[in-house]
């Protein structure tokens, strides 16, 4: 008998309540949306709560396609006893005194200290099968069944809060699919001595979806159907993949199978066609019909929904945002988050000095837990980076000053990981700060596109890169021979497999180390050289100082294409000429840190995220107009002081002395003079009013977005990094 056509489909995030099993959440989830076919991706405990992925009617297919290979969790964890279960449901089996030094700041580096690869033995009590029986199955019947440790990984484990009364600690946990926080506490406890197991747990994120994108059983059981269509996840997000719209012509051919054009995708802020192997998301009137992959010169099947996904939100181009196309909020989360670089990835690493060759090369290094260094000798500055245990690591190396992280050097580290990942090795990308350019330019040379401290932690976050050299780069560096450069500097660290750089990569004194001269000292010395071609948009390669011409035109959509997100600027929020603030918007002059590369002079339309003040909870951004140049108002005095002024909405705060990062979403007008205060009142207005409706009017919470403060970032670009 055929199954009945599904009323719809769609994708929701419930935040799973405590007591409930996951297969209950399903259960409530049917009968509030009257759908038989439902069902979830990544079971939660009973006892925990948080983000749990629903799949209605056609998106169940979806369920095991989700990138939901990290998860994330706040976790309380109770010291002092082992249970059952490894949780508060089970009986308590052991006891154990807790050392005072557990619940202070000694703590902290015991739990930074997980980061990085275990096998895991899950908990008695799991839904692990072992010869076709449930685990928990046996438990429950007194049997003692041998589960099989896993792979598992812990990409950032950080101490949050120790409550000294309850004896008790609060962690915050990024992990991969499959890992057991019951067991992360079981294992830890035994070690320390003290037995733990946990009192409360909450997932916090899975995959690209957060709480912030949860609704409650009870808003979805007294909303029903409707509530979800408005709520939904937007599949097409949720899976990672472009989206590309479907014209009416080629329904016919999408229903049947047969390929199609590789059209043009959206990924962000991102318009191109997709690339030889890429899935894309099949679009129409804001549902998934099919999932299809490029092969060739044309887009072939690898699967279609008959009943199409509701959810998908296409969200405008900066270039094409206007009041008429505003940003939906969710977007303006994501484009900001986006921008900003941050979503998800290790935050504990490693950090130390690097000083070689008689002090000639200095810097700094960031590198995973994990990793093995040998220790210092006696008298040695134990500061100093020490070399990467050999004989148990190598590593493939990518070389370059990735300045403004853009789409081309997005696509030269993911090469190197996947050349990492194909030899088994580590990967280590090497940097340097400044930008030589400007070391090698003079008086001309180019700005940066990033603070040089953000380089490391990006990189770290988006390819889970295992190592980051820093080095200074000074006329004594630029003055090595690449020989020497690779053999006493990368040599002094690490075993070095293979090297990968751009195409038009010079390493070395006179840029003598081309691609095909680090070939040739390979072959002398064991490792390989790959010489990636460089990205290329519009018939042109991409490039941060074709990025830095647009920027000096004020072609900021055109320059975030490239980038693949909006440039950002960070400075610090002082007292200034405060234009917006007599109409009644707070107004943010910002002292701009020195070398970012700021737009041309004019007006644009943007955010402003605001560091988070002592005992704010969460960090925001706020739709701003930002006035970049200089004055050019009747007030007599000002002509030749340049300014970012950024005015805000929806911020009800003091900013002075605040960090900021000011995001340039959109061009909006050319600098002018006002010759008088109502001409400058109505040209303010104006600009704050089509930023109202064009990019939203309240503050937006920024979800999985690392406290890192300007303070913070500018120690990291001065090389003043700490563990």
């Amino acid at each position: 008998m055929a199954r009945r056509p599904s009323a719809f489909s769609a994708l929701i995030a419930i935040d799973k309540p405590a007591g409930m099993t996951s297969h209950d959440v399903v259960s409530r989830v049917r009968r509030a949306v009257g759908e038989r076919r439902v069902g979830h991706a990544g079971t939660l405990d009973p006892a925990a709560t948080g983000v749990l992925v629903v799949g209605i009617g056609q998106a169940t297919k979806l369920l095991g396609m989700l990138t939901l290979d990290r998860k994330g969790y706040v976790a309380t964890f109770q010291l002092g006893a082992e249970t059952t279960t490894d949780d508060a449901e089970g009986e308590v089996t052991r006891t154990a005194e807790v050392p005072d030094e557990l619940l202070d700041g000694r703590a902290f580096p015991r739990v930074e200290a997980l980061v990085g690869w275990h096998d895991q033995v899950p908990p008695q009590y799991s839904a692990v099968s072992v010869n076709g029986r449930r685990a928990y199955d046996a438990a429950r019947a007194g049997e003692r069944v041998e589960l099989k440790a896993r792979r598992v990984r812990i990409y950032d484990a950080t101490l949050i809060g120790v409550d000294r009364r309850a004896r008790s600690w609060e962690v915050r946990l990024d992990v991969s699919k499959g890992t057991y926080v019951r067991s992360i506490a079981r294992d830890l406890g035994r070690e320390l001595g003290c037995l733990a197991h946990v009192r409360e747990l909450t997932r916090t994120f899975a995959g690209p979806v957060t709480l912030a994108d949860c609704v409650s059983l009870a808003e979805l059981e007294a909303g029903g159907a409707a509530l979800v269509r408005e709520r939904c996840l937007d599949p097409a997000r949720a899976l990672g993949l472009p989206a590309r719209e479907l014209s009416l012509d080629e329904l016919a051919d999408v229903a049947n199978g047969r390929r199609i054009a590789p059209g043009t995708v959206r990924c962000g802020v991102v318009s191109r066609e997709p690339a030889q192997g890429e899935r894309v998301a099949l679009t129409l009137c804001g549902g998934l019909a099919g999932i299809w992959r490029r092969d060739g010169r044309h887009l072939v099947c690898e699967t279609n929904f008959p009943q199409a996904i509701e959810g998908v939100r296409e969200t405008p181009l900066p270039s094409e945002l206007s009041p008429e196309r505003p940003l939906p909020s969710r977007a303006a989360e994501s484009l900001v988050r986006d921008s900003l670089g941050y979503d998800g990835g290790p935050r504990s690493h490693a950090c130390c000095d690097v000083e070689l060759l008689g002090g000639v090369v200095r810097g700094w290094a960031s590198f995973q837990r994990d990793l093995t260094l040998v220790p210092p000798e006696r008298g040695e500055d134990s500061r100093l980076m020490r070399r990467f245990s050999p004989g148990r690591d190598r590593f493939v190396c990518a070389i370059g000053a990735f300045d403004g992280l853009h789409r081309g050097h997005r696509a030269l580290i993911a090469r190197a990981r996947a050349e990492a990942d194909a030899r088994g090795a580590r990967l280590m990308v090497v940097t340097f700060t400044p930008d030589p350019a400007r070391v090698l330019g003079g008086e001309g040379a180019p700005r940066d596109l990033l603070l040089a401290g953000e380089r490391p932690s990006l990189i770290q976050r988006s390819w889970d890169v295992d190592a980051v050299l820093v080095v200074d780069f000074t006329p004594e560096v630029a003055a090595l021979p690449y020989e020497r450069f690779v053999r006493d500097v990368l040599g002094a660290y690490c075993d070095v497999s293979a090297l990968v750089v751009g195409e038009d990569f010079r390493l070395g004194a006179g840029g003598l180390g081309t691609v095909e001269a680090l070939r040739a000292l390979g072959e002398k010395d064991g490792f390989d050289v790959t010489g990636a071609p460089l990205m290329r948009d519009g018939g042109a390669p991409i490039t941060a100082t074709r990025i830095r011409g647009l920027l000096s035109e004020g072609r900021v959509e055109e320059a975030a294409s490239l980038l693949g997100r909006c440039h950002r600027v960070y400075g610090s929020v002082e007292h200034g000429r405060g234009e917006g603030t007599g109409f009644g918007f707070p107004t943010a002059n910002v002292r701009v840190e020195e070398g970012l590369a700021l737009p041309a002079e004019g007006v644009y339309a943007g955010f402003v995220s605001v560091d988070a003040a002592s005992g704010e909870p969460e960090r925001r951004a706020y739709p701003a107009a930002i006035n970049v140049g200089k004055p050019r108002s009747f007030s007599p005095g000002e002509e030749g002081e340049s300014f970012l002024e950024a005015t805000l909405l929806g911020f009800g705060g003091d900013l002075y002395g605040r960090g900021v990062c000011v995001t340039f979403v959109r061009w909006l007008r050319a600098p002018r003079r006002f010759d008088s205060v109502g001409e400058l009142e109505r040209t303010v207005l104006s600009n704050v009013d089509w930023v109202r409706r064009t990019l939203g009017r309240e503050g937006i919470v920024l979800q999985r977005v690392p406290d890192f403060s300007l303070a913070e970032l500018v120690a990291r670009s001065r090389g003043e990094a700490s563990s």
